[in-house]
């Protein structure tokens, strides 16, 4: 009964949230309704995390909703991502460098899709059966898009439009496949066969193997859109070059995400009746991810937007991700869910230097920004660590989360794809330190005319809380976390 509770509040709270958002009158409430909502949020799913740990599996209304380890990873990056967005929010919003002039009612529509948005990719990873994981990742979308468009000038609107239009073709798609998995299942089990997880589960060896591997590739194309994989990525550039600050980190750190979990879900469901390998399902996951990579490094060495430049570092993260899947190895499906963890929280970092940034210098161009370091060195600081943090460079979360992958591509003995990770791996170090670089310590005659003026303690606070936690997980992984990672990649490699 108690989880049954709980799975339930942790939906209700986000939708209590925008109620009072959009219902509320004044944007005081708002601003003050925030930050608490996400916290009872971030605190009733460390609550059902903490339960998965100690009991296993929960689940609730008929199997409705379900939380096992391998969903709890990612619920623990939505909520901590959302808790800390919209701690930013509130700080980017009334921050008097705030260059955009906010029209009544633009609040109203900011906080109540932002705790709608929570509420979809929280629903995404308590769904306990397939057709609700769908609906929760698609609605992801329907949420997401109209904050992207937030700023109602030509270029959000056109980035809005292609996010949804690309977006709904990807999740129309992987529907298709959802229905194969069905049928795939209908020859062997009958009527008693529904889109339960734990019923898949249990139904996995008995389904049809071609049905059901046609079935995840129309998934892993279509929800692969959603996550940023290439070449299906290209509406994410645009919707991250445009959208505000804290809906950037929401849209990397948190959906992309949400996007992968169906694609592993999946995955888990259809391997144990493709034993025999006649259709390559990691392999087709690892093909997309090291595509991802390489399409990713290839734009980062010519952006001239600093935003853009992390949203294609989130395409190659992206594809370090779901090449850790597709090695099949237990310790790089175990690296990649590390990754999903580190890498959420240093790109939430990035996403919220580039808001100070923007603050700051009224341009997202990063030949328009220079000497960092004089103006704001505080903000540099956050800067450059962040981007040595997002590079993959020692003792950061990420470079245990890429080192473990690649570990376990040479466990494997895939020697080619352990290569070509760390060569790729190494151009975009190269590719993100640069520019960043430059921003930071650059000489720039134009730069003289600001004098030093540095943000305000509530902007700058939500990165330095996540520059600690990226700090601290390349130097110590805790021993719950570690049960959980260690859970999850057993559910992935079932």
């Amino acid at each position: 009964m108690i989880d049954q509770v709980l799975l339930a509040a942790v939906l209700a709270a986000p939708l209590l949230g925008a109620i009072a958002s959009l219902a509320g009158r004044s944007d005081r409430v708002r601003y003050v309704l925030v930050l608490p909502i996400c916290l009872v949020t971030l605190s009733l799913a460390l609550t059902l995390i903490a339960r998965v740990l100690a009991n296993g599996p929960v689940s609730g209304f008929g199997n409705w909703l379900y939380l096992d380890d391998l969903d709890a990873v990612v619920l623990l990056v939505v909520v901590v991502v959302s808790t800390m967005s919209g701690a930013y929010s509130i700080a980017y919003f009334r921050s008097d460098a705030q260059g955009h002039v906010l029209r009544p009612g633009e609040l109203r529509k900011y906080f109540g899709l932002f705790h709608l948005f929570t509420l979809t990719m929280v629903l995404a990873t308590v769904s306990g059966n397939l057709i609700l994981l769908w609906t929760g990742v698609t609605a992801t979308t329907f949420a997401a898009a109209p904050l992207v468009d937030f700023y109602g000038s030509h270029e959000p609107l056109e980035a809005a439009w292609k996010f949804l239009v690309l977006a709904v073709a990807g999740e129309l798609i992987a529907l298709l496949g959802f229905l194969l998995l069905y049928e795939s299942g209908i020859g062997s089990l009958g009527s008693s066969y529904n889109f339960s997880i734990p019923i898949m589960e249990q139904a996995g060896p008995h389904l049809e193997a071609s049905l059901g591997a046609i079935g995840f590739l129309m998934v892993l194309v279509g929800f692969g859109a959603k996550a940023g994989l290439a070449p299906m990525h290209t509406w994410l550039p645009d919707a991250h070059s445009q959208a505000p600050a804290p809906v950037c980190a929401m849209l990397s750190g948190a959906e992309l995400n949400c996007a992968m979990l169906a694609i592993v879900r999946v995955l888990s469901l259809v391997t144990p009746a493709n034993r025999a390998g006649a259709v390559g399902l990691h392999e087709a996951l690892l093909a997309f991810g090291l595509l991802s990579m390489v399409v990713g490094v290839v734009f980062l060495i010519s952006q001239r937007n600093f935003k853009r430049l992390l949203a294609y570092s989130s395409v190659e993260q992206m594809g370090v991700i779901a090449a850790g899947f597709g090695i099949g190895a237990p310790v790089a499906a175990l690296g990649a869910l590390l990754q999903m963890i580190t890498h959420s929280l240093a790109k939430s970092l990035m996403f919220f230097n580039s808001g100070n940034l923007l603050l700051r210098f009224r341009t997202t161009t990063i030949a328009e920004v220079r000497q960092v370091i004089r103006i704001a060195p505080a903000s540099a600081i956050l800067i450059i660590a962040g981007a040595l943090a997002i590079a993959g460079a020692p003792p950061f979360g990420l470079f245990v989360s890429e080192f473990t992958i690649i570990r376990g591509a040479l466990i494997n003995h895939a020697w080619a794809v352990a290569g070509g990770m760390a060569a790729i791996l190494l151009v975009a170090f190269l590719a993100l330190m640069e520019p960043f670089n430059r921003m930071v310590f650059g000489e720039g005659k134009e730069m003289s005319s600001h004098p030093r003026s540095e943000l305000g303690f509530l902007v700058l606070a939500p990165g330095y809380i996540l520059l600690a936690a990226v700090l601290v997980l390349g130097l110590w992984i805790p021993g719950p976390l570690h049960s959980l990672l260690v859970g999850a990649s057993q559910v992935v490699q079932r």
